[in-house]
C-alpha cells in the first residue's frame, strides 16, 4: 500500500520508515497495490491493454533517443492556430536494464495523461534513450556488476555511467528545441529508475537554471556517498570522533574515514573518488533547486537503495524551506527495489496535476 498524507507532512515516519509522504494535492489519497506471494509488490509491467503511443527515434549526438506521443500532442492542439506547448517526460532506466524498461512506463503514462479527464494547461510527450553501457550501447557487460557480482571498480563503473547519463539527458534538453521545432515551448521533467533515478538526482547540478520544470526519482538517492559506504559495510558508530549520520556521510573527510577502511575497501573507495562524489552529494544536499516540483517514490523494504536517505533528504528539505517547496515522497508498503505499478500510476496523476488548468 501506498499511501499520501496531509501536503504540510514531509517524509513523516512513524519511526520505521512508514509508507507517508507530502502531496501537493489537497485531499489524502490512498493507493493500494495487489502484492506477490511473498509479500513484494511486483515490478511494473505494461499491460496489453495499454494503447501504445506513438514512437520517433531521432538520433542526437550519435545516440539513438526515442520519442513517444509526438503526433497525439500535436493533434490535440491542432484546431490552435499557434505551435502549442508540450512537458517532455525525460526517463532514465535502471542498471542492466534497457529503454524498453522505460518505453513501457512511457506509454502507461502517456495513455493516463490523455485520458485523465481533467483540463491540461498542455499535452504531454515522453523521451528516453540506452543508458551508457547498456542496450545497444553495451560494450562491458562486467562494468554493470556489483561489488558482490565480482565487479572491483564497481563505485567508480556506477558512478562514471552516473555521470555519463546526466550529460547525455543534459544534451537531449540542450538540442530538443532544435529537433522539435513544431512546439513552441518545451517544458522538461527529468526522472529515472534507479540508475536512473541517481541521473535525475543529479541532473540539477548541471542543467541550465530554470531548464527542468520538474524531477521524478524512483528508487534513487540524493546522496550516493552514504549509499555505497553503506553497501562496503560502514557504519556511522564506528568513527572515533562520534556518531555521525549516516545519510549524510559525505560530510566525512576521507581522513576521518581511512582508518576504518580495510586495504579492500581502500582500493574500492579510493580517496579520488570520495572527493569527487562528496562534492555532488553536497551539492544535492544543499543547493538543490528549492522551487521546483519534486515526486519521490521509494519502497520500504528496499535493501539495494534503502528509502532512508530519500525520507532524511525530504525531512531536511521541508525545514529548509519552512514546508514551501512542493515535494510528494511516496515509500510504498511490501515494495523492495521496484517501480511498481501504483508508482507508475502515481507519476502520471502527479504530472495532471502539475499541468492541470485550473
Amino acid at each position: 500500500m501506498m499511501e499520501t498524507a496531509q501536503p504540510i507532512s514531509v517524509g513523516s515516519t512513524d519511526g520505521v520508515l512508514g509508507a507517508h509522504t507530502a502531496s501537493m494535492s489537497s485531499k489524502p489519497t490512498t493507493i493500494k497495490g495487489t502484492g506477490t506471494p511473498d509479500g513484494r509488490e511486483p515490478r511494473f509491467a505494461l499491460p496489453d491493454s495499454t494503447p501504445r503511443s506513438s514512437k520517433t527515434t531521432i538520433v542526437v549526438g550519435g545516440v539513438r533517443i526515442y520519442f513517444y506521443g509526438i503526433e497525439e500532442a500535436l493533434a490535440a492542439s491542432s484546431s490552435s492556430p499557434h505551435k502549442p506547448e508540450v512537458a517532455v517526460l525525460l526517463l532514465a532506466h535502471n542498471r542492466t536494464r534497457t529503454y524498453r524498461v522505460t518505453e513501457g512506463i512511457a506509454h502507461e503514462v502517456l495513455n493516463r495523461y490523455r485520458n485523465d479527464s481533467r483540463p491540461k494547461k498542455m499535452g504531454l510527450i515522453a523521451v528516453t534513450m540506452d543508458m551508457r553501457n547498456h542496450g545497444e550501447r553495451e560494450i562491458s557487460p562486467e562494468s554493470n556488476l556489483t561489488w558482490s557480482g565480482g565487479n572491483e571498480q564497481h563505485a567508480m563503473d556506477l558512478l562514471s555511467l552516473i555521470d555519463g547519463g546526466v550529460h547525455d539527458f543534459k544534451l537531449v534538453m540542450d538540442y530538443l528545441p532544435m529537433y522539435l521545432p513544431q512546439f513552441s515551448r518545451l517544458h522538461n521533467i527529468m526522472g529515472g529508475v534507479s540508475l536512473g533515478g541517481h541521473v535525475a538526482w543529479r541532473m540539477a547540478a548541471l542543467a541550465s537554471p530554470g531548464q527542468v520544470a520538474a524531477y521524478v526519482m524512483v528508487v534513487g538517492c540524493p546522496n550516493l556517498t552514504s549509499l555505497l559506504l553503506g553497501r562496503l559495510g560502514i557504519k556511522g558508530s564506528e568513527f572515533a570522533g562520534g556518531p555521525v549520520d549516516e545519510t549524510r556521510l559525505d560530510r566525512i573527510s576521507y581522513d576521518e574515514l581511512e582508518p576504518l577502511l580495510s586495504s579492500q575497501q581502500r582500493q574500492r573507495w579510493p580517496r579520488a573518488l570520495a572527493d569527487h562524489v562528496g562534492a555532488a552529494d553536497k551539492y544535492a544536499a544543499e543547493e538543490f533547486p528549492r522551487d521546483v516540483p519534486m515526486l519521490l517514490c521509494n519502497g520500504i523494504v528496499d535493501e539495494l537503495v534503502p528509502a532512508r536517505y530519500t525520507a532524511a533528504w525530504a525531512e531536511r528539505r521541508k525545514q529548509d524551506t519552512q514546508g514551501t517547496q512542493p515535494i510528494e515522497l511516496n515509500i510504498q508498503d511490501n515494495t523492495g527495489h521496484s517501480c511498481t505499478k501504483e508508482m507508475v500510476a502515481r507519476i502520471a496523476s502527479w504530472l495532471g496535476d502539475l499541468y492541470e488548468a485550473k
